[in-house]
């Protein structure tokens, strides 16, 4: 039982859960960023030579599927939360019910995209050429030697998922002035390496149609993280350090008037006892 006016509800275990699952989606997406970067670099040629109880790839594959399986549960206990405020005696005010189911869709398709990205990153591990004895093709053998070349990892995204969990969680608003992060342009960096190297005529390479899908799920990422950020500012706030200047001058000068027109009043009153 419940003695009112406890304060637990549905408003309050959405809210936590809400804070829950933005914390698994810093930690999904950086799991999934890991894995592609293993992946399109070949690393993961490199780490069969573990044991299958120690290989780190098979380890952060497993941590990768729990992660995932944490956050699709989570959101659908969201929407079951989201789903029953609409039985709820609203007490305190009008709960912004818009707001949560709005963010909850960002959470998924953030989801989506980074799952997306996982699988398209599948091929670069996958790829070799059996007509040459398991070796590479020269174009994906200078991608990936680009790649190791290129930073192709921001953790920006992570450090601002993190925050947005932590203010949502504990109701509290927003550092000042947090910005979104621009997604890493990797083409652009590739091509400054090498002009070539994404080239229409390495549009046959399995690779090439790969990392277009990869850029497309970037950018889709990138765009729903900066909607995701405008909406919890609407439902947590932003903290606001600065002040702002107003000219008293008008002020002023009606406030002198209104004295000396007391003065006045209060002479003539005088006057009149002494009289």
């Amino acid at each position: 039982w419940t003695i009112f006016p406890y304060p637990i509800s549905e408003h309050s275990e959405l809210r936590r859960d809400l804070g829950s699952s933005l914390y698994l989606l810093a930690n999904y997406y950086s799991v999934v960023v890991e894995t592609v970067k293993l992946r399109v670099r070949g690393d993961f040629q490199e780490l069969n030579a573990f044991d299958e109880g120690h290989n780190p790839a098979k380890k952060l594959e497993k941590i990768r599927q729990t992660v995932f399986s944490k956050s699709v549960l989570l959101l659908q206990g969201l929407r079951t939360h989201s789903g029953f405020l609409q039985y709820e005696v609203p007490i305190g005010g009008r709960f912004p019910r818009k707001n949560y189911d709005r963010i909850i869709s960002r959470i998924q398709d953030i989801i989506n995209f980074a799952s997306l990205l996982s699988y398209a990153s599948q091929t670069f591990s996958d790829m070799r050429n059996p007509g040459k004895d398991g070796s590479e093709s020269q174009w994906l053998h200078d991608f990936r030697r680009l790649l190791k070349e290129a930073d192709m990892t921001s953790k920006e995204f992570t450090t601002l998922l993190s925050l947005l969990s932590a203010s949502v969680a504990s109701g509290q608003p927003l550092p000042p002035y947090l910005q979104n992060p621009e997604p890493y342009r990797l083409s652009a960096k590739l091509e400054s390496l090498d002009s070539n190297i994404l080239s229409v005529r390495h549009m046959a390479e399995p690779g090439f149609a790969a990392f277009a899908v990869m850029q497309i799920s970037t950018k889709c990422i990138g765009d729903d993280i900066k909607a995701l950020l405008a909406d919890i500012k609407e439902l947590v706030g932003e903290l606001d350090f600065s002040f702002h200047v107003i000219s008293t001058q008008d002020g002023s000068a009606s406030s002198s008037q209104t004295s000396q027109d007391t003065l006045i009043r209060e002479d003539s009153q005088n006057r009149r006892k002494a009289d």
